[in-house]
């Protein structure tokens, strides 16, 4: 492995986790005694300018190919640079349980940047603050330190690991309103009962963002899962005629997870004045 790419470990009496340098992502997380909660393929690839499958990777500061004027964009890199830069470490911040990284605008390129909504020479730092042991904290703060406003998707795009995702469910999400990504135009409809899987893709934005429960059948247990400053929740599995079709997947592994994502994108993206700044955080337990 390249010293560019920097594997770090969280371990403690509660669990343990590991997370890269490269886009700050969380590899893997468990509870002790816990098959793994945060889920990591069989193989993963480093490679500069790439994402890493699987984790937790850090989507910002846009979602997908972005979103501006009521469209979809054509931004890129896809999801935004955050999960494909070099994050910095902050030494005085580790520790058996606790890890925080930084990423400031001054690291990204000029053309890059002219991409954000609304500004384009926009200033910016990002703290993003994981702490693993029994439970799992993923804090992703931004702050404008520029003197004009800028807006920003972001989301935390968490694989979980499930035994069978056919034999899982979300819940939570009853009621709630959706855009269906797998469809043209993006439709809203209505969840009715549990989210589940039968093996065709699922790619929702959910205009909720209240406590949600995986429960995975398969390894018989339940994932808690809580957001602060998130104003939508992505769920996502690509079935199988996708799943088998992703080059960085082995045939078969898209059974093994299930992303719930605490998110801000679209019309509810995060706008940020002068000096303002907001936090993105998921929390993560086994019941």
């Amino acid at each position: 492995m390249s010293a560019s790419f920097t594997v770090r470990s969280l371990a403690n009496e509660g669990g343990a986790a590991t997370i890269s340098d490269h886009g700050a992502h969380v590899l893997r997380w468990a509870p002790q005694g816990q098959p793994d909660v945060v889920w990591q393929p069989r193989a993963i690839t480093f490679r500069e300018d790439t994402a890493i499958r699987g984790g937790v990777p850090v989507i910002f500061p846009w979602f997908n190919q972005g979103y501006e004027d009521g469209h979809m964009a054509d931004k890129k890199p896809k999801h935004g640079f955050a999960r494909v830069s070099a994050w910095q470490v902050d030494a005085d911040s580790l520790s058996a349980d606790h890890i925080r990284y930084t990423l400031d605008s001054d690291d990204i390129d000029a053309a890059t940047l002219a991409q954000f909504v609304g500004n384009p020479n926009p200033r910016f730092h990002a703290a993003y603050e994981v702490t693993a042991g029994e439970t799992l904290k993923m804090a992703l703060t931004v702050t404008n330190t520029g003197d004009e406003p800028f807006s920003y998707e972001a989301a935390l795009h968490t694989y979980f690991h499930v035994g069978d995702v056919t034999r899982s469910q979300v819940i939570g999400l009853d009621g709630a309103r959706y855009l269906d990504a797998t469809q043209s135009g993006f439709p809203e409809c209505g969840q009715t009962g549990p989210v589940a899987f039968d093996g065709s893709m699922v790619d929702r934005i959910y205009l909720a963002n209240g406590p949600l429960e995986v429960r995975d059948d398969a390894l018989d247990r339940t994932i808690a899962i809580e957001a602060e400053g998130s104003t939508a929740t992505v769920v996502w599995n690509p079935g199988e005629t996708a799943g088998n079709a992703i080059g960085d997947l082995a045939t078969g592994e898209w059974r093994d997870f299930v992303c719930v994502e605490a998110a801000a994108n679209r019309e509810r993206m995060i706008t940020l004045e002068a000096g303002q700044s907001h936090t993105l955080a998921q929390s993560v337990a086994v019941r």
